[in-house]
């Protein structure tokens, strides 16, 4: 073992030696780096095994990938809606996150493959931020985006008037919510009533006549339910 690590030490003696030398030459010109470089061929030969252990270490093996780490799945307002419209929906319907439009719409059958395919690709990028499903069938039933201020972008506008067109286009309610750090159940569960979900108790209704802003007033606008 002793040998082996002489061996070593001595090999990378002669080469940062070898390659020191080289250098200097190169810093006198060009062409007395060149004269250097031919005498001492090994120079060639330890430059190319220190590029290749560089390019290794930087880019990783041929054919392999780059690693993975935990990613972030909601937001911490995100978490803070979906339990509470958790609470508010009770136990007849039931809230995903994060949901793929391309999960609840397909292309009209009737349609050519050209046009199918760019129906397709319309929403494949694109997400909603909850589904509310029945929660015995597990079939859709609406839908809401909660909107901050990265809406008032006007890529993002032209990103939810086309979002809105499908939900439109499928008869599938879409309830637009105005981003903010909490909220109230009650005020979900109006919203979700405005959708058809459930039916108010009547004190409720009064409550909401009285002070619409308290419990959310959200009325149907065509494209969606909005604040």
């Amino acid at each position: 073992m002793n040998i082996f690590l002489d061996a070593l030490s001595d090999a990378s003696s002669q080469m940062t030696e070898t390659l020191t030398s080289v250098g200097q030459a190169f810093e006198a010109g060009w062409g007395t780096g060149l004269e250097a470089l031919l005498e001492r061929p090994a120079a060639l030969f330890y430059l190319a095994a220190l590029v290749t252990f560089i390019v290794f270490m930087i880019g990783g093996p041929r054919g392999g990938r780059s690693g993975y780490q935990r990613g972030r799945f909601l937001t911490t307002n995100e978490k803070s809606f979906l339990m509470t419209l958790d609470a508010a929906l009770g136990q007849n319907y039931r809230a995903f996150a994060q949901v793929r439009l391309a999960e609840l719409v397909s292309p009209t059958l009737g349609a050519n493959p050209a046009s199918r395919r760019q129906a397709l690709n319309g929403v494949m990028a694109k997400s909603v931020d909850f589904v509310i499903c029945d929660v015995l069938t597990l079939d859709p039933v609406a839908a809401i985006e909660v909107d901050d201020k990265s809406h008032l972008l006007p890529e993002r506008q032209q990103r939810d008037a086309f979002v809105n067109a499908v939900f439109l286009e499928i008869g599938l309610p879409l309830m637009r919510v105005k981003a903010r750090r909490a909220y109230s159940v009650n005020e979900l569960r109006v919203i979700c009533a405005r959708a058809g979900l459930f039916t108010l108790p009547p004190e409720w209704k009064e409550r909401t006549h009285e002070n619409p802003r308290h419990c959310g007033s959200y009325r149907w606008r065509g494209r969606g339910l909005r604040a």
